[in-house]
């Protein structure tokens, strides 16, 4: 008989905590037509996975082999698949700014002696264990990088792609050292943070006692299964969060489907943010120099009087530039992007 767990992570209990709202929409809707979970498409999502893959994928090769291989060439081939909408990027520019970033941390890597020390890789894809097994709770987690060390001991790394360091009191690195206990045959002895953002050299973090740790997350666990069973998933901002907010935008049409990813089963979105579109606007360059101003200005509240007014323009002007800025609107925005913007911005 199919039983249904209640599984636990890192990214589970940090949605929760930030807002239970978003948790649902994360990790317990489910699209009735598709009968998948959704999975919202942004730059920092695509730039922290293409980054992750690149490197992860060394890790089971023995270090003579991985240390010759052109990882930034590797990067380049993943992020293909990243490339435009289904990364989240709005413009070419945008697209290209974060690609450099993800660059500059590859070569973070293959500038330093990370490569050259041995790793091992769990056999499991994404190892769990019975965290609660009488609640039918599992503990899941994937790890970046198992360094061995010298005396046979493992050093459990994880990278980090973004600007925020991680909490003191984060169960990051506590999940992925119960989880190492139980699927490594040996004793985890170090654990470290690479902010590959910023940072050249690994940032190693003390834990408490495993058994501390266990008692903590079962703790969590239990409050989250609690919220499941009675369907009670508040959000913590009254419906303005920045947490659940843009699942919101999928329901009330403010995204556009990109279709199903085959390996991870997730039904992908594209949100359409009213300061995206605009972004792409200036990005892509369409209005001329006078245009881009009196747009600037629409945006910013401004009225046609002031506009007049402040830029000295006679209305019979203002009144070819703005017929001029709203072609090209037209032009360039899809039906649903210009829908936004009229709403949001241009009222």
């Amino acid at each position: 008989m199919y039983k249904k767990y209640l599984w636990i992570s890192h990214s589970a209990i940090n949605a929760f905590d930030r807002c239970p709202q978003s948790y649902y929409y994360q990790y317990q809707y489910k699209n009735p037509e598709t009968g998948n979970r959704i999975q919202i498409v942004n730059p920092y999502f695509s730039l922290g996975l293409s980054v992750h893959q690149a490197i992860e994928e060394l890790s089971p090769l023995p270090v003579k082999e991985r240390v010759n291989l052109p990882l930034k060439d590797r990067f380049d081939e993943i992020w293909d698949d990243f490339s435009g909408k289904k990364g989240g990027f709005i413009s070419k520019k945008q697209e290209e700014e974060f690609k450099k970033r993800g660059e500059l941390m590859i070569d973070r890597v293959v500038n330093s002696d990370f490569l050259e020390k041995p790793s091992i890789e769990i056999k499991e894809n994404i190892p769990n264990i019975d965290l609660i097994p009488e609640e039918d709770i599992k503990l899941v987690g994937s790890l970046d990088w198992i360094r061995v060390m010298p005396d046979g001991g493992f050093h459990i790394i994880d990278f980090k792609t973004g600007k925020n360091k991680e909490s003191n009191n984060s169960l990051q690195l506590p999940i992925y050292n119960i989880l190492a206990s139980e699927k490594l045959d040996g004793e985890v002895k170090k654990f470290s943070y690479w902010y590959l953002n910023s940072e050249d050299e690994l940032t190693d973090k003390k834990l408490g006692s495993l058994e501390e740790s266990i008692e903590i997350i079962k703790d969590k666990a239990l409050e989250i299964k609690d919220h499941v069973e009675n369907n009670n998933y508040p959000c913590h901002y009254n419906g303005k969060c920045f947490s659940c907010g843009d699942y919101d935008k999928i329901f009330n049409g403010q995204a556009e489907f990109l279709g199903t990813d085959s390996e991870s089963g997730k039904d992908l979105y594209f949100v359409l943010d009213e300061d995206d579109i605009v972004r792409k606007l200036i990005d892509n360059e369409i209005f001329d120099r006078k245009e881009e101003k009196i747009f600037e200005m629409r945006i910013e509240g401004k009225q046609v009087e002031e506009i007049e007014k402040e830029l000295n323009l006679s209305q019979e002007r203002l009144k070819k530039s703005v017929s001029s800025i709203k072609n090209k609107l037209v032009e360039e925005l899809s039906p649903k992007e210009l829908r936004i913007l009229v709403n949001s911005k241009l009222k």
